[in-house]
């Protein structure tokens, strides 16, 4: 009781102020901080520094970054630009897929994918066939072979970008037209007739692909013959 007492009748003393845990000035903080948000150009964690920050060349097929009135404005199409050019920095994916680019493959065209079969990145795997279709949608973009496996249609799609794909080779392009030698172009962007029917196309998938592996063999041997030839 006396103690309660004594607390509400006597004054209680004023604390003591708490020591500054640092030593440093508050001015040399902020301009530390201003500094290093001038060298790191990503919006979102002022400490990560990546390559895709880079100017971009002077032939990018990449469409400019949209400019916006707040930061918050865009998040997701700045996030997908940072991405792609992570995963695509000399833009190979890029010319292949991309409409503003000459080197596009059109549908149609004949290509081989050489992928990874598990994360360890020790063995591969090829997988050749038409392009039937091309979803693009930044990194996220997709493309979908069709060819004939033991008198069976089989169809595979590929995330462009996925880190589990080593190569993607354009083996034929599908720009010839009547009269010219080559692979006839196809006026759709999206040839999903060649599911209904047996295309020539589709059946000659295999033959394309022994042609252009025996070519790039006699290649090869070529080069060696030179070789030896200089030494």
């Amino acid at each position: 009781m006396l103690r309660s007492i004594a607390a509400r009748v006597l004054p209680r003393a004023p604390l003591a102020p708490r020591a500054v845990a640092s030593a440093v000035p508050q001015r040399a903080l902020t301009t530390s901080v201003a500094v290093h948000q001038e060298k790191a150009a990503y919006p979102y964690a002022a400490h990560i520094v990546t390559r895709s920050h880079q100017e971009p060349r002077a032939d990018s097929v990449r469409p400019p970054p949209q400019q916006t009135n707040h930061p918050s404005r865009g998040v997701m199409r700045r996030v997908d630009g940072h991405l792609t050019a992570e995963l695509d920095p000399d833009e190979k994916i890029a010319r292949l897929f991309s409409r503003r680019s000459p080197e596009c493959v059109p549908a149609g065209s004949v290509l081989l994918v050489e992928s990874y079969l598990s994360a360890s990145r020790t063995n591969t795997t090829t997988f050749a066939g038409v392009l039937i279709a091309v979803r693009r949608a930044g990194v996220a973009t997709t493309f979908v072979l069709r060819t004939i496996a033991h008198k069976l249609g089989v169809e595979a799609r590929f995330h462009a970008y996925s880190p589990m794909i080593k190569e993607i080779r354009v083996i034929q392009r599908a720009e010839a037209r009547k009269g010219e030698r080559g692979l006839l172009r196809v006026r759709q962007a999206k040839p999903y007739y060649l599911r209904r029917r047996d295309d020539r196309r589709v059946n000659a998938v295999a033959n394309i692909v022994k042609q252009f592996r025996a070519s790039e063999m006699q290649q090869a041997e070529h080069l060696r013959t030179q070789q030896k030839k200089k030494k």
